[in-house]
C-alpha cells in the first residue's frame, strides 16, 4: 500500500516538473537577444524657408529581445535605441552641426532615446511584418509617449531589419528650431526621424 502511494507521489512530482520546467525550457530556446549592428541609418529630415535639409546620426546603440513561436512568427519583448546627439551631422557644414547640437541641448542631454513599452499590433505584410509600437521617445530631456508604425523583416541567420519613421514637432520637446545666416534662414518646427535598423543576435 505504502509502495503504491510512494509511486503515485513520484508520478505526480514528475508531472509537476514537466508542467513547470518544460515550458520554461521551450521559452528559453525560442528567445533571442539582439544588439544594434553598425550598418544602421538614422536620419532627421526637415525644412526651412531656404531649403530642405537632412542630418545623419552616425553613432547609435540598442538592443532587442524577441520570442520566437514554433510557427515562425514572433513577439518583440524589448526594443531600445540610443542615438548620440554629438554624432548628428549634416552636409551643410560644422555651423549647422553646432546649431543642431545646441538646439538639442546636447551638452546636458547627450542622447536621443526610444524605449519600447508594448507592441500594439503585428501582422504579416508581404515579405515582412507590419508593426505598431508604443514607447517613450526622449529628446533634449523631454519624454513623450508615442506610437510608431513600421515594418520588420526577418533576414538570414535570424537578423532583424526594422524600418520606421516618426514625425514630430521640435516645440513639443522644448526645442527652439535653429536659425542661420544671422536669422535669415529659419528652420521649420516639423521634422521626421527615419530609422533603418539592423539587429544581430548577440
Amino acid at each position: 500500500m505504502m509502495t503504491a502511494i510512494k509511486h503515485q507521489i513520484m508520478k505526480s512530482f514528475k508531472l509537476i516538473l514537466i508542467l513547470f520546467i518544460l515550458p520554461a525550457a521551450i521559452i528559453a530556446k525560442g528567445q533571442s537577444n539582439y544588439i544594434l549592428a553598425s550598418d544602421h541609418k538614422i536620419t532627421i529630415n526637415g525644412s526651412s524657408n531656404v531649403h530642405d535639409w537632412e542630418e545623419v546620426a552616425q553613432t547609435a546603440s540598442g538592443d532587442a529581445v524577441v520570442l520566437w513561436n514554433t510557427d515562425g512568427s514572433f513577439n518583440i519583448q524589448k526594443l531600445n535605441i540610443k542615438v548620440s546627439v554629438k554624432s548628428i551631422k549634416s552636409d551643410k557644414g560644422s555651423i549647422m552641426d553646432d546649431k543642431t547640437y545646441d538646439a538639442l541641448k546636447g551638452e546636458k542631454y547627450p542622447y536621443i532615446s526610444f524605449k519600447m513599452l508594448s507592441i500594439k499590433s503585428i501582422a504579416k505584410s508581404g515579405t515582412g511584418y507590419a508593426v505598431k509600437i508604443n514607447g517613450e521617445l526622449t529628446i533634449a530631456g523631454v519624454t513623450k509617449n508615442v506610437d510608431i508604425s513600421g515594418m520588420v523583416y526577418v533576414k538570414e541567420k535570424g537578423k532583424l531589419y526594422i524600418e520606421t519613421s516618426k514625425a514630430i514637432k521640435m516645440s513639443d520637446y522644448g526645442i527652439d528650431p535653429p536659425t542661420a545666416m544671422m536669422g535669415a534662414m529659419k528652420v521649420g518646427d516639423d521634422i521626421t526621424i527615419k530609422f533603418k535598423l539592423n539587429y544581430t543576435i548577440k
